[in-house]
């Protein structure tokens, strides 16, 4: 379901972001592994980064779902292999996947592994074939800073949820400094420049946020954020206080990012 004025442009970003993941050695042959998510084997090529996930995972499980009422339909939007459509099915809400990624290893063909069933869906964030109010919690897995323009994408997925339903942000990088999010993005592309032969900026996406707009965005859009804050462990809380005493750049955050849609 991609406009047919996007289809040139989105299959470009595919093409560089699919190589980019096959050779980071995302993915597996195995059945279990995607079953398992975000349980990972620690030997797998992207560990690291399932460490970080299982850990949102639990915050999200632990103190955000509790916020919602039971049995809820959500949108999993950047939902990659469905992991979390299938984690929210085993705790008996409702998921629909949504990607633009339909790969059969990262992709939204490879929650075939999964023990539930659920909707999947190839479709952009800012046109999602969803109607006005129909679904009770939006969910930016890890994908909220692929968008273009962040007010765009907001306000189409507020115009999918029901009044009250909640709107959450897992894993989007943030920052006090705007150069900060800057250094990071050139730091990006020139790694994948150097590793993949590709620069990956197809798509200008918007790639970071920051604290202060991310408060623009809640005056403009009439979201009251949460900040809910994920336990990464010792090493990650550190990040700041080595990176002054090395000079570096500040690091990314991963808050959680809770608003509830306004009711009438």
């Amino acid at each position: 379901m991609i406009r047919e004025a996007r289809v040139a442009a989105i299959d470009a970003f595919l093409a560089d972001y699919t190589k980019i993941r096959l050779a980071e050695g995302r993915g597996s042959d195995d059945p279990s592994f995607y079953r398992n998510l975000p349980e990972c084997p620690p030997n797998h090529p992207t560990a690291w980064q399932w460490s970080v996930r299982r850990h949102t995972f639990d915050c999200l499980r632990s103190r955000v779902l509790p916020m919602l009422e039971a049995h809820r339909q959500v949108l999993d939007l950047g939902a990659g292999t469905g992991w979390l459509s299938n984690q929210l099915a085993l705790l008996e809400h409702e998921p629909c996947a949504v990607d633009l990624s339909c790969d059969e290893y990262d992709g939204l063909a490879a929650a075939r592994h999964f023990q539930t069933v659920f909707p999947r869906i190839q479709a952009e964030f800012d046109a999602l074939p969803f109607a006005d109010g129909s679904v009770d919690a939006v969910i930016f897995n890890a994908s909220l800073h692929y968008s273009i323009d962040y007010s765009t994408t907001l306000s189409e997925a507020l115009r999918t949820l029901t009044p009250g339903g909640a709107l959450i942000v897992l894993e989007t990088p943030v920052y006090r400094r705007e150069e900060s999010g800057r250094r990071m993005v050139e730091e990006r592309h020139e790694m994948f420049r150097k590793r993949f032969g590709t620069r990956s900026d197809s798509m200008p996406s918007r790639e970071y946020l920051t604290w202060p707009q991310t408060a623009a965005l809640g005056r403009e859009l009439n979201l009251d954020w949460k900040v809910i804050r994920p336990w990464y462990g010792w090493k990650w809380a550190m990040r700041p206080w080595v990176a002054r005493i090395k000079r570096k750049r500040e690091p990314s955050r991963f808050p959680i990012l809770l608003a509830f849609k306004q009711r009438v």
